[in-house]
């Protein structure tokens, strides 16, 4: 952790602007006093090589987006003390602030952010880079309202390799923002993040997330297996039409979500004359998706007849030694 006043790679700190399981951020002004975000990894990865491949893959992609509602990536240092990246600063605060301080949110702001952030995400999409990890955290307001996606540590650029095999731990994401192919291990894609916005969407105006509990592995159960609460059973006053558009993010299988950010921001614009009829509609099948319950139940499974085995083979020896 650095302080205040601290130099490190000729950045002179100001503050922590964020720490979390991944890595830390602090506000720092260079030698010609211009102000950037400097990112280093979280202690304990330090000298991971899986690390410091997401930096460098976040770096590529930071550099090559260029857009106003998407933070850019200036540079990386790496020396013997670790990687750090240089990202430009924005001034704000994250959405998950506004939402600590205001939530829920009216349809009018909670209109304009998703729809700002659909705007971020067809860009993002276009040029072949998935987030897969947008929630509140990731999202930055600025002093006018202009909204900034940060942070891509778990971005995927399209084609690139596999950096690790998915498993139960931080690099995975944040459960209440998962898709259920994401817990299951898969890539993710444009309706793994319109999965994610979906939930943000419901969560500004409802001022909570479908899916929440102290348990990540019980809220990843629920996202794979159980259907998201409807809103208008808590917010009445919640247009049906709306509803029915983030219940489409929401479906568990992701050919049965929007095909593409663009069609979802379409119907986003013209809520209002949208025909529902046509929207999927009940519990859907989860065919074909493990859920974490029957994984707990097969490791039960293999656990007691290892036990099982096991007290055979102790029987089996003590007879032959007598």
């Amino acid at each position: 952790m650095y302080k205040k006043g601290e130099f490190i790679y000729g950045y002179e700190i100001i503050e922590l602007l964020g720490s979390g399981g991944l890595s830390q951020n602090y506000k720092a002004r260079g030698s010609d006093c211009a102000l950037v975000t400097l990112k280093f990894p979280s202690p304990a990865l330090v000298g991971n090589p899986v690390t410091y491949e997401r930096f460098l893959r976040e770096l590529k992609i930071g550099q090559q987006v260029i857009h106003p509602s998407i933070q850019h990536a200036l540079s990386i240092i790496d020396n013997r003390e670790g990687p750090c990246m240089v990202l430009e600063y924005i001034e704000g605060k994250t959405l998950r602030s506004l939402l600590e301080e205001r939530a829920p949110l009216t349809l009018e702001k909670s209109l304009d952010i998703t729809g700002q952030l659909a705007v971020a995400l067809i860009y993002l999409h276009k040029h072949g880079f998935y987030h897969r990890d947008l929630k509140p955290e990731n999202v930055l307001i600025d002093p006018f309202g202009r909204i900034h996606i940060i942070d891509f540590g778990l971005a995927l650029l399209q084609g690139a390799r596999r950096v690790t095999w998915q498993n139960f731990s931080d690099v995975l994401g944040t459960p209440c923002y998962m898709s259920p192919e994401q817990i299951q291990g898969k890539r993710g894609s444009a309706q793994t993040d319109l999965y994610a916005l979906g939930i943000m969407f419901y969560e500004m105006l409802t001022g909570t997330v479908p899916f929440h509990g102290d348990d990540p592995m019980f809220v990843m159960d629920q996202q794979l297996t159980a259907a998201p609460p409807l809103i208008r059973k808590t917010k009445p006053s919640i247009p049906v039409n709306i509803e029915a558009i983030i219940m489409k993010c929401l479906r568990k299988n992701p050919k049965e979500r929007y095909e593409s950010v663009e069609q979802f921001q379409a119907d986003l614009e013209k809520y209002e004359n949208l025909n529902i009829s046509q929207f999927p509609h009940g519990r859907e099948s989860v065919k074909g998706l493990i859920t974490n319950r029957q994984l707990w139940m097969v490791g039960g499974f293999i656990a007691f007849g290892l036990i099982i085995v096991t007290g055979l083979i102790v029987i089996i020896a003590l007879f032959l030694h007598k």
